[in-house]
């Protein structure tokens, strides 16, 4: 499946020109003749809304950083030096709202939450659009903390890439993973800032520290020593000086105990000062390791990067959320900032941040001899970091600048919506496709009726659903989907009387003569074909083309489907990918119920047969659908917005 089809590109243009049209206050005179015309019709219809005009005027200049500028100039197709002015902020935010979202990448995990928010909370776009371009983050407060995510410096730079959108998606892919502390770091595990961590910058730096600590105390020790002699040695010079007995004697003894007491008061003085330093430096450890903690996470950044785990565009799967390590320099800019690539790129980012923090954490150190202890320690760190001691152990168990998160729809929900629960969910293993399209009736006949009658009114409307591998958009407001879920029989009757038996009653009488063999065989076979030389019903067709090409099992279950098409297929799910819904539709080859992947045009189908161990019963992973919209619509809504609604 190409991700870059036509519609696509048409699709972002059209969004472009409505939007310039909409800023300008142009008519605009629109009929929707597709789904994807629904979905401008439906953002068209918000856009006429008093809460979006007001929240449109407030898109002004000046934006965060130059990289939003460039941002804004490619969503809008203009040159890279064209003097951007506040038009063309709000036609940027304007053609986002327009532009149907659709998954590039293996990123559905971030994808469909995405699109659900565009279509179904629009207000929501808007205002992280506000905050992205303004602040150049989204925050949220989680569990009584506060979580930042930067602006994502990547967007894909494809042709049909609306490029605000994209980067707004793959910055909220990073809630999928968020930490509210240092230590939940990827980078945190790599650099072993811990002590107890052999082989990791904590426990160089707390060896030396000891080392110097244990030094003093041995120094301390002595001085100790010499002090308790000195002061014995003044004690006798005192008991002489009472025993003088001329006052020669008494001159002399005098001038002893001067000289005894002036050597013991200067141990005592060298004594104390260098416990004073042992004490400082018993203490120095977890102040240098507060330091570089703190200072790592505002040198660098771990972000959702969508070219880690690329999978192949033909794959119809999710992939990992895959994170990469950034080095910010110091800087706000998210075009300033290195994306950490190689060993190399890690060793120097890490030689940078050290000798950038050091004149900070000496500004912030109150002890006078910690200055130069932390110019040592970073000669010695730097030097370390480079050894190959360190990179052992900071690739143990993962590349520190690279990794795949265990994040995923769920904790993107959570984090994006600052939801501590669980959402709600309805879920189960799925032994066939009848019986995933049962589960879905059945579910949405039990949902409450303040969940389900959006859908009686709007065919677009949402609710999250995922499969073991994909998280996608359920519509129940589809039609015939519909029907079936409002109907008050027997699921399995309606599924049965409207779906199975018409299907299998068309493919009944269908048999393809040797012409009709030899013409479709054409499509998919290349070489000499010998049709059969009875007519054949389709399944036994379909059997004889596997024995002459067995490695073509989908090119031949998509030319059957499209090529003998059974009547209208049960569209239910957006997919996210390019233009196609998921539909059930009886297979030509099975004669049973089977899972399609369809263009909304119907020009292309084909079967989920990637998908057969989730179909089959033979994975106990569930599919599921998340039942409370309520879930997705109570957190609350950013500081900026919070702020907006006061105005």
């Amino acid at each position: 499946m190409p991700l870059d089809i036509p519609l696509l590109g048409h699709n972002l243009e059209q969004a472009r020109e409505l939007a310039r049209r909409i800023v300008h206050q142009e008519d605009i005179d629109f009929t929707p003749h597709s789904l994807w015309d629904k979905h401008f019709e439906r953002a068209l219809h918000y856009l006429e809304s008093k809460e979006a005009k007001n929240h449109l005027k407030r898109f002004t200049l000046p934006v965060a950083s130059p990289y939003i500028e460039t941002l804004i100039r490619r969503s809008l197709g203009l040159l890279d030096k064209q003097k951007l002015e506040n038009t063309h902020l709000q036609e940027s935010v304007v053609s986002a709202l327009l532009c149907p979202l659709r998954q590039v990448v293996g990123s559905c995990f971030a994808t469909a939450p995405a699109i659900f928010i565009q279509r179904e909370q629009p207000e929501r776009l808007l205002l992280d659009l506000h905050d992205l371009m303004m602040l150049g983050q989204l925050k949220r407060t989680f569990a009584g903390q506060e979580f930042a995510v930067p602006i994502s410096p990547k967007w894909g730079e494809r042709s049909s890439d609306h490029p605000l959108l994209r980067v707004w998606e793959y910055t909220l892919a990073s809630f999928s993973d968020y930490k509210t502390t240092f230590s939940s770091w990827n980078l945190y595990k790599s650099l072993g800032l811990d002590p107890k961590n052999k082989g990791g910058i904590g426990a160089l730096i707390y060896s030396i520290l000891q080392e110097k600590l244990d030094d003093a105390n041995k120094e301390v020790e002595k001085l100790h020593l010499e002090y308790v002699r000195a002061i014995d040695e003044a004690r006798v010079s005192q008991a002489l000086l009472r025993q003088a007995d001329s006052p020669d004697r008494m001159r002399m003894r005098k001038g002893e105990l001067e000289v005894r007491a002036h050597h013991a008061q200067g141990c005592k003085d060298d004594r104390d000062k260098l416990h004073e330093k042992a004490q400082s430096l018993s203490q120095f450890f977890p102040f240098v390791i507060e330091q570089y903690a703190q200072k790592f996470q505002e040198y660098f950044l771990e972000i959702y990067d969508a070219d880690i785990e690329h999978i192949n565009e033909q794959v119809y799967e999710d992939s990992p959320a895959g994170f990469r390590l950034c080095y910010k320099h110091g800087r706000s800019d998210p075009s300033a900032w290195t994306m950490i690539q190689t060993e190399e790129d890690f060793i120097d980012a890490l030689r940078q941040f050290f000798l950038a923090v050091e004149p900070q954490i000496c500004s912030a150190c109150e002890w006078d001899d910690g200055v130069s202890e932390i110019e040592a320690l970073t000669t010695q760190v730097i030097h370390f970091i480079q050894t190959k001691e360190f990179l052992a152990f900071a690739l143990k168990e993962k590349k520190p600048w690279s990794y795949t998160s265990g994040g995923n729809m769920h904790s993107l929900l959570k984090g994006y919506y600052c939801i501590e629960g669980d959402l709600s969910e309805e879920k189960r293993p799925i032994e066939n496709p009848t019986d995933l399209l049962t589960f879905l009736l059945d579910l949405l006949k039990a949902l409450p009726y303040n969940v389900t009658k959006p859908f009686e009114i709007d065919s677009l409307a949402s609710l999250l659903m995922y499969s073991p591998t994909h998280a996608f958009l359920l519509k129940p407001g589809l039609s015939p989907f519909k029907e079936g879920w409002l109907d008050k029989g027997f699921t399995y009757t309606w599924i049965r009387d409207h779906v199975i038996d018409p299907g299998r009653g068309y493919y009944n009488t269908v048999r393809l003569d040797r012409a009709m063999q030899t013409l479709l065989a054409s499509k998919v076979i290349h070489g000499d074909f010998f049709p059969h030389a009875e007519a054949l019903s389709v399944p036994d067709f379909r059997a004889y083309l596997l024995d002459i090409s067995p490695k073509q099992e989908d090119e031949i279950d998509s030319l059957l489907f499209q090529s003998l098409r059974p009547p209208k297929p049960l569209l239910f799910a957006d997919t996210n990918w390019a233009d196609y819904f998921f539909a059930f539709a009886v297979n030509p080859a099975s004669l049973e119920l089977d899972l399609y992947r369809i263009s909304t045009d119907g020009s292309r189908a084909y079967p989920m047969n990637s998908w057969r161990p989730y179909l089959d019963g033979t994975t106990s992973a569930p599919w599921g659908v998340l039942t409370r919209p309520s879930d997705l619509s109570g957190a609350a809504l950013s500081d900026i917005a919070l702020k907006l609604r006061r105005v």
